[in-house]
């Protein structure tokens, strides 16, 4: 199933941009409600997906746990602060040479659900995360005889449970393709937006590739392959506005990228609700467009790195669901920037209709933060 992914997702695509006109709306309703059902029973799985993978890797890394874990957060937190800061320039860019008037957004239509049903959350996925990574690293002290047998039951566990949401994810990013088609708000955001939607894609491409790049031994190559086994993640964020919902694949693309497997797979379950590239990168300068639209000078450098500051730390409590970034950084927007209500309803707006793009960003830059941290974590052990 996953080496057919591609070729299923780019079908699934076509199929919905070019034939949703002719499914009659309470179809498409359906569509809609299966996608949101499923939607949930992923993000049911999702906590015991993220506790098994790390449970297994802080087995396997035995006395290095902690220090692994110091390496993830201090490199994740990093990547967050220096794609926040670099994209003020770039905001700076944007207020100094574009005639900007944005107003708020509305669209002629939206599709509803014909239902919805959700399950419960078990657990967090922080605390999943939490869990995971503790067990690794005491059970096998308080277990040692059972450990290699625990072990390897999480391990089929996991490969089973990858295996049956890598089937569920088709049909569930199905229906909201067709919403994204039926709303017509993308098209209404190009037409409308196109200096700004321009603006922050050219950032979100040159940053990633770069980031790849540097990740991969800045080998022009390898930045390329790893950049091409992501397609499926990136194409199923986009879809689905969920980076969570893309976990199952970008775990499969990273493996297929680092040479330590199951550190790059404990990487992405970390990074995930936390390591948000198109957040960094859209957030600052959608800022800048809209201070520039309304009449408001430029922060000085001192508020912004303030924000920059407390940007990073608010990350830790987004959830990677649509429009989980942004709600978070409203309030820290509003302090900081003096934003009105008809200010923050527009950028709400904005990054909604932004968040498919920002959401393959986020998956993408989720798979370079992996293979920077292969690497990293690698070269003590080319040393000895």
């Amino acid at each position: 199933m996953l080496k057919k992914t591609p070729i299923i997702l780019l079908i699934l695509i076509i199929a919905a941009f070019s034939c949703g006109s002719l499914v009659p709306v309470p179809l498409l309703r359906a569509f809609l409600g299966i996608s949101l059902t499923l939607k949930s029973v992923i993000l049911f799985l999702l906590p015991l997906l993220i506790c098994g993978l790390l449970f297994s890797t802080f087995h396997r890394l035995g006395g290095n746990a902690s220090r692994i874990v110091a390496i993830v957060l201090s490199v994740l937190c990093c990547s967050n602060f220096f794609a926040t800061y670099l994209s003020h320039f770039i905001g700076k860019a944007v207020y100094s040479s574009m005639e900007i008037s944005l107003t708020q957004i509305s669209s002629a239509s939206e599709l509803l659900p014909l239902f919805n049903c959700q399950l419960p959350k078990i657990i967090p996925n922080a605390l999943a995360m939490v869990l995971g990574i503790l067990g690794g690293i005491f059970i096998p002290k308080i277990m040692p005889k059972h450990i290699a047998k625990l072990s390897g039951a999480v391990d089929l566990f996991v490969s089973q449970l990858l295996r049956g949401i890598s089937w569920i994810i088709p049909p569930f990013l199905f229906g909201f393709l067709l919403k994204i088609r039926y709303d017509g708000l993308v098209v209404l955001l190009i037409r409308q937006y196109a200096p700004i939607v321009v603006t922050i894609i050219a950032a979100m491409a040159i940053y990633l590739f770069l980031f790849f790049f540097f990740a991969s031994g800045m080998r022009f190559g390898k930045a390329l392959s790893c950049l091409k086994n992501m397609v499926p993640p990136v194409i199923c964020a986009f879809g689905s506005m969920s980076s969570a919902s893309a976990l199952p694949y970008t775990i499969v693309a990273v493996e297929k990228n680092a040479a330590n497997k199951s550190l790059a797979k404990s990487t992405v379950s970390l990074a995930t609700n936390v390591h948000l590239m198109g957040d960094c990168i859209a957030i600052p300068i959608l800022i800048y467009a809209i201070l520039k639209s309304y009449g408001f000078p430029q922060p000085p450098p001192v508020l912004y790195l303030v924000f920059t500051l407390q940007f990073v730390i608010a990350k830790f409590s987004v959830a990677a669901v649509p429009g989980g970034g942004i709600m978070v950084m409203l309030p820290i927007i509003e302090h900081c920037f003096g934003f009105n209500g008809a200010m923050s309803s527009l950028i709400f707006s904005l990054y909604i209709l932004l968040d498919p793009i920002c959401t393959s960003a986020n998956v993408l830059g989720n798979g370079a933060l992996a293979q920077l941290i292969d690497r990293i974590a690698a070269r003590p052990a080319k040393t000895q």
